[in-house]
């Protein structure tokens, strides 16, 4: 529902700074050799989020040591949202800038914890109530949902007169909004009539093979994420009253996702802005 609700905004002010743009094209001069140019431009932002989750998470509470804890984990997202961008010096001539930017970010990612070898308890036929101890592969997974409302500022510049070729760098902040993990304990080698002994309080799924560790709020989160974003953007002119911003940036959180693991949210993220002049 927020998605779709963001989506619809963004669809919406697009269309209104489109009718805008022609709205302010009317009051130049049409037979005037050129249009003023502006310093301040604003416009939709839309991308795609590939996450790194570098992390030090243990998978189980497990007094044996038998169970190693997550390592990574990655996944795809989205970032969509508003910029606003103030040319620096002089407007016809200018080659830096600031942009900011509100932001909605899906930082998601998927752990695994490959086949740890696990003692099992399975049925013995030799007598009833019987059980035998045989060891089988198992694996742990997570599915982790990190959103975050973003705010950011970075400066841009074209480095190379009259290319239209920008290094951007600057802060972000972020407040997370959705901090979910779906745990999970899998048996999924053979014997394939092994399951886990029920416990009460635990729920369990596939013919008690799968055991959910977590499903729920993710523990201690951080509430707040610092990171650094450093960009490499392409200025597509369109005319002096609106230009295309494909771009590439990395994203480097600084702040911990929870306040007692290692554990930390990056993204590469690829994106393009569209901005009209104010």
């Amino acid at each position: 529902m927020k998605v779709r609700l963001l989506t619809g905004t963004i669809i919406v002010f697009l269309l209104f700074l489109t009718i805008e743009s022609y709205s302010q094209g009317d009051l130049d001069n049409p037979i005037a050799p050129m249009v003023q140019a502006r310093p301040i431009y604003i416009g939709p932002v839309v991308g795609y989020n590939k996450t790194q989750h570098p992390v030090n998470l243990l998978s189980f509470e497990d007094p044996t040591g038998l169970c190693q804890p997550f390592e990574k984990g990655s996944g795809n997202g989205f970032y969509a949202g508003l910029s606003f961008e103030y040319l620096l010096g002089d407007v016809t001539k200018s080659q830096s800038s600031i942009i900011g930017r509100v932001l909605f970010n899906s930082f998601g990612a998927f752990m695994e914890r490959d086949q740890d070898n696990y003692p099992t308890l399975v049925d013995d036929p030799s007598c009833d109530s019987c059980y035998r101890t045989i060891i089988t592969s198992t694996k742990h997974e997570a599915e982790i949902t990190y959103n975050l409302l973003t705010a950011e500022v970075c400066y841009k510049l074209n480095p190379i007169p009259k290319v239209p070729l920008g290094i951007t760098v600057g802060p972000t902040f972020d407040i997370p909004i959705t901090k979910k993990i779906y745990q999970t304990f899998k048996l999924i080698g053979e014997p394939y009539n092994a399951q886990f002994k029920r416990v009460e309080g635990r729920v369990y799924k596939d013919n008690d093979r799968t055991l959910v560790i977590q499903d729920g709020p993710i523990n201690n989160v951080t509430p707040y994420r610092f990171a650094l974003k450093i960009g490499l953007q392409y200025e597509i002119i369109t005319g002096t009253q609106m230009y295309i911003v494909p771009a590439v940036y990395y994203n480097l959180g600084i702040t911990k996702v929870t306040s007692v693991n290692n554990w930390w949210a990056n993204a590469i993220q690829i994106g393009v802005d569209v901005r009209w002049a104010l």
